[in-house]
């Protein structure tokens, strides 16, 4: 059941929020069978009565498809103020003690804005373990999203996704591949392949769309606070066919890389300035 947004899109169906002022706050649940249908309920009460508030922008209650136990709220208020006036409320005091106390574990985030364009080009880096922590539907299909908007010769977007999230298969990508360390502790990874049906016969720049979709996925991932490393397979042709044979995919599929995702474990280094502006060459008119 999805109290609130499309069915079966799984969770976080949410837009991140610009503006510097404007709080967005995710409260993850972990939820019995038992109690599941009582804080369905009271939840639902909590966000048709904080939606009247001054300042709300937006209260929304979802559950997960994929994670029976997992519920979520999102909220988003105009400022700091607001939302402390929110906590004040007789229904937030009455509401969410209740359902801290049938919940078996409550986790909340806070976000003030989205990383910008420049933020994620200059902050992305290549994380190689992770927490283990499991992503959910919604986030996923916006990382796929992202990749599915780069650039394609005729729009032919060739790109098929394959997404892994059972240890078994990601502990086997990572002996066949080399540099895939980060598969054995990440909780999920997306192979991207290319269609060679849909790249067509004058598909020789599929390579480059493909390059393309994947940093549309890196960035997108780190604009939604995970980690990402990006394990080549194509074109070293003996990965190539070992990946297929392991995955079992028929003969129109290439494997162009492995896309590690999840929560770091550690905070990832910084690095100094990278712009050269001896590697800048005009060409004058």
């Amino acid at each position: 059941m999805i109290l609130s947004g499309e069915k079966g899109s799984g969770v976080w169906n949410v837009e991140f929020l610009s503006e510097q002022d404007m709080i967005r706050i995710n409260v993850t649940l972990s939820v019995g069978a038992g109690v599941r249908a009582e804080v369905a309920a009271l939840l639902s009460e909590m966000a048709d009565l904080s939606r009247g508030e001054r300042g709300c922008i937006g209260y929304e209650i979802l559950e997960n498809c994929r994670l029976e136990d997992t519920m979520m709220i999102i909220e988003t208020w105009e400022n700091e103020a607001v939302l402390a006036t929110h906590k004040e409320s007789g229904h937030f005091t009455r509401i969410i003690p209740r359902v801290r106390e049938l919940a078996t574990e409550m986790k909340s985030q806070k976000f003030t804005t989205m990383a910008s364009a420049d933020e994620a080009i200059t902050g992305r880096r290549t994380v190689r373990e992770y927490t283990g922590e499991k992503i959910c539907t919604g986030v996923i299909e916006r990382v796929v999203r992202a990749g599915m908007y780069a650039p394609s010769v005729k729009d032919r977007r060739p790109w098929e996704f394959f997404v892994m999230e059972d240890a078994k298969h990601l502990h086997e990508l990572a002996e066949i591949l080399p540099g895939s360390e980060a598969l054995r502790t990440a909780p999920m990874a997306i192979l991207v392949c290319c269609n060679t049906r849909l790249a067509g016969l004058e598909g020789g720049n599929w390579p480059q769309e493909l390059g393309a979709c994947v940093q549309n996925m890196l960035l997108q991932a780190y604009a939604e606070g995970l980690g990402t490393a990006w394990i080549g397979v194509y074109p070293k042709m003996h990965f190539v066919h070992e990946v297929k044979k392991a995955l079992h995919l028929s003969s129109e599929f290439v494997p162009f890389a492995v896309v590690a995702l999840g929560n770091a474990a550690r905070e990832t280094d910084t690095v100094t300035e990278r712009y050269d502006p001896l590697k800048v060459h005009f060409i004058s008119r």
